[in-house]
């Protein structure tokens, strides 16, 4: 058996650490280790579109300073102690090893498991597409993170001894082969910092946003949405919505706010084969001041869950508090699937709540808001 993620985890009595409006959440704390290289190096080629890789390192003692911000993920009922395997296993690389620091919404994982014994192979698969597993009846693909990032993994580290995060965003359950998981974070939004380098397009990035955490270490929160698109697994959907096009000549204007550049592509080329106007933004903080800018005039915003700065339950909620601008319909358009998720969107003041990259819904939910029906 492998972890559960507890959706929710309270701080204090009477306190939830994900009550809607509070701009923040729990992410799951993973590790990917390479073959050192100049760090310079290894950070261009993680926030490139098509060679990545890991970047800094934490300490052992980092890692177990009781802080109520942290739940520990260092082992679990398969048996698996890092001090065991992954770091004895590593210390004849001394200073070479280099530690990856990343992360991933909790809300995005149904649970993390051991390295699966039953892999089968895929013919004329993706390179990164390790095969595919049965996980309780489901047939899951399994990615090679790793190998997807362009690591040049130490050659002693045990495939047994890997974690597996498995995910689900946009109704698409995928597993991503990770070396080790270690806690869960709890971390505001206002925390997470926007990739804005200058080597690298914003487009072109695969990375979300980047956290500092203790002794100085960066985290960075990867963007799953568009490495799932790099991978195949949305043009079916993606094709689906152009079969579903209708022009419609309009002055409408749509405000979208997501912090992926994947999403922002697909909502904004359906939105403008339909004959909306759109106006973009990467974050709640980035389109309030769209809105308060008064340049537009917004007939409806399309809005992301999970952003840096501001998420969109934060968002939401401080538009529905605003008498001039309450009015303005909201559709939560999020990966985030199930009915925990969409209870949140709908208390934050969301009009409606659909899931990414269902392109019948998708068109159904603008025309309702707009009432083009």
């Amino acid at each position: 058996m492998g972890i559960n993620i507890p959706k929710e985890t309270p701080v204090n009595a009477g306190q939830n650490i994900l009550e809607v409006g509070q701009n923040k959440m729990e992410l799951v704390d993973f590790r990917l280790f390479s073959i050192n290289e100049q760090p310079n190096a290894v950070f261009d080629k993680i926030i490139s579109n098509k060679s990545k890789a890991g970047l800094s390192d934490l300490s052992d003692s980092s890692r177990n300073d009781g802080s109520s911000e942290q739940q520990g993920l260092a082992s679990d009922k398969s048996g698996y102690s890092r001090e065991s395997s992954l770091k004895l296993s590593l210390e004849e690389y001394g200073d070479e090893i280099n530690e990856g620091i990343y992360g991933i919404n909790v809300a995005k994982v149904i649970e993390i498991i051991k390295m699966p014994e039953d892999i089968s192979e895929v013919p004329n698969s993706n390179e990164f597409i390790e095969g595919m597993f049965n996980l309780r009846g489901f047939v899951v693909p399994l990615v090679n993170l790793p190998k997807w990032m362009g690591l040049a993994e130490p050659e002693n580290l045990k495939k047994k001894n890997f974690k597996v995060i498995i995910t689900e965003f946009n109704k698409v359950k995928v597993g991503f082969i990770v070396h080790e998981t270690t806690r869960i974070r709890r971390v505001s939004w206002v925390d997470i910092n926007k990739t804005e380098l200058s080597s690298v397009s914003q487009e072109d990035s695969k990375v979300t946003g980047i956290i500092k955490i203790e002794n100085d270490d960066l985290l960075l929160l990867l963007d799953f949405e568009s490495i799932v698109d790099e991978l195949g697994f949305y043009k079916k959907e993606i094709g689906e919505i152009d079969a579903e096009k209708k022009e419609i000549a309009s002055d409408i204007n749509v405000l979208i706010i997501d912090d992926s550049s994947t999403a922002r592509k697909m909502v904004n080329n359906a939105l403008l084969k339909e004959g909306f106007k759109t106006i973009m933004a990467e974050n709640g903080k980035e389109a309030l001041d769209v809105v308060y800018s008064g340049k537009y005039n917004i007939n409806a915003i399309i809005c992301d869950v999970e952003m840096p700065v501001m998420d969109g339950y934060t968002f939401t909620k401080t538009m529905k508090a605003d008498d001039k601008y309450r009015d303005i319909p909201i559709i939560m358009h999020t990966s985030l699937s199930g009915t925990e998720n969409e209870s949140k969107g709908k208390s934050s003041g969301a009009d409606l709540y659909i899931v990414k990259f269902d392109p019948v819904e998708f068109n159904k939910a603008i025309k309702t808001v707009l009432k083009l029906d």
